[in-house]
């Protein structure tokens, strides 16, 4: 209890004292009365005492209740623990591990906490492995990560089904317009189907030795840089390129329920219309294809060769064209003002530009767990542990029309002038 709240407790004590000798007063007082009544000044004094110690516990009982909802959000707002530090906890606490480690067990595993997915977790770790008699080299060296994972754009949700379903319009007659006077307007019509998106199993396995094994700080910050990484590049792989057929996802570049193909026929607004016709010109005819769908692109995922391919583009004399079109702020790559974002797991040569606020959505089924094993090949002879990370999610595409996907090369080859 806070001194404020002790000294208030202090104050009612003394009024209940005060209460008590009044009341204590009267009936002595009463006895000597020959009517046998309380002095009516008395009773107003004790009246009053009532009323007010009253009033300070039930203000004392606010303060309190105050007091503990601040403590509450205090204690949850510092619940809120890294990836790393989740981990080395769990590392530290697993009992099968420990069993594993003393060799009463050949496997072990435990799950990670589904919110420590999030990308400030992944911009590097520190090694905390300390050998003696080994001079150490600060950090565990790897080859960077994904410089944009499609979760930092795709909206993400959590879900506790195993199918996540969905209604979308699939087909719309638009018959609205003016009518004449007694005349019957035409109806429109459209179709709505429900849709499933199943949640998948996404997986990434490394091996470690046995010594790393017992080392649970050099294992934890290992761990930490590389496991999330790993889990990642997969779920990005799938999220683009998966065909929606279990075991995998539905990704955007899916030719069959993806998103929208860029528009190469005759009938495409800058269908042989434009000369000379470069990849800056592809985004530029996706983002007019999006706007005619009513979308409104929030992002161009793009392959880093491409990007700087478009980067290196010239004009008739020799200057850049990045100057105008090409900016970067705020830490963004822009095209046109809509943000790039670079996936090596976007194949060279292809493109997509989306709204993606409302095109599709990662549900998360199941956080990631770890599961170590010896029983993998020949990791029992040669001293190795094998370590498999997974994680259930699905992904849902509602509006296929939202995205315009493709290739430059069939693109450029539609809107080139004869």
């Amino acid at each position: 209890m806070s001194d404020l709240s002790k000294e208030s407790q202090e104050h009612l004590n003394k009024l209940a004292d005060l209460i008590d000798e009044k009341i204590d007063k009267a009936s002595k007082a009463s006895k000597d009365n020959l009517e046998g009544k309380v002095d009516e000044v008395v009773k107003g004094e004790v009246k009053n005492l009532v009323e007010k110690f009253n009033e300070g516990n039930e203000a004392l009982n606010k303060r309190l209740d105050a007091i503990e909802v601040d403590n509450k959000k205090h204690n949850f707002s510092n619940n809120n623990v890294s990836f790393k530090d989740e981990l080395l906890e769990k590392i530290s606490k697993s009992e099968s591990l420990k069993a594993m480690q003393e060799g009463r067990l050949n496997n072990a595993g435990f799950d990670i906490k589904a919110d420590v997915l999030i990308s400030a977790d992944f911009s590097g770790a520190t090694s905390e492995r300390d050998a003696t008699g080994v001079m150490r080299v600060a950090d565990i060296k790897k080859n960077p990560s994904q410089v944009t994972n499609m979760r930092e754009i795709i909206p993400v949700g959590s879900t506790d089904s195993n199918v996540i379903r969905y209604v979308k319009e699939s087909a719309y007659t638009d018959n609205a317009g003016e009518v004449a006077e007694g005349s019957a307007p035409t109806d429109s019509e459209f179709e709505l189907t429900a849709v499933d998106a199943v949640t998948q199993k996404v997986t990434a396995v490394m091996t470690i030795s046995q010594e790393m094994m017992m080392d649970t700080p050099g294992l934890a910050s290992y761990l930490n840089s590389r496991v999330p990484n790993k889990v990642l590049d997969a779920e990005n792989d799938g999220v683009l390129n998966g065909n929606g057929t279990s075991p995998n996802l539905l990704g955007i570049f899916d030719g069959t329920s993806g998103g929208s193909a860029f528009d190469t026929s005759s009938s495409g607004a800058f269908y042989q219309s434009i000369d000379n016709a470069q990849e800056l010109d592809v985004i530029y005819v996706a983002l007019n294809q999006l706007a005619l769908a009513n979308y409104s692109a929030s992002g161009i995922v793009l392959n880093p060769t491409d990007f700087h391919k478009i980067a290196l583009l010239k004009d008739t004399t020799n200057e850049y064209l990045r100057g105008n079109s090409i900016v970067g702020a705020d830490g963004l790559l822009r095209i046109n003002g809509v943000p790039v974002f670079l996936n090596n797991k976007v194949t060279a040569g292809k493109f997509i530009v989306g709204d993606f606020n409302q095109g599709s959505q990662i549900w998360q089924r199941e956080g990631l767990r770890l599961d170590f094993g010896y029983e993998d090949g020949d990791n029992f002879s040669k001293y190795l542990v094998s370590v498999r990370a997974i994680e259930r999610i699905a992904h849902s595409i509602y509006l296929p029309d939202a995205f315009v996907q493709g290739t430059f090369s069939t693109a450029k080859t539609a809107i080139e002038t004869p």
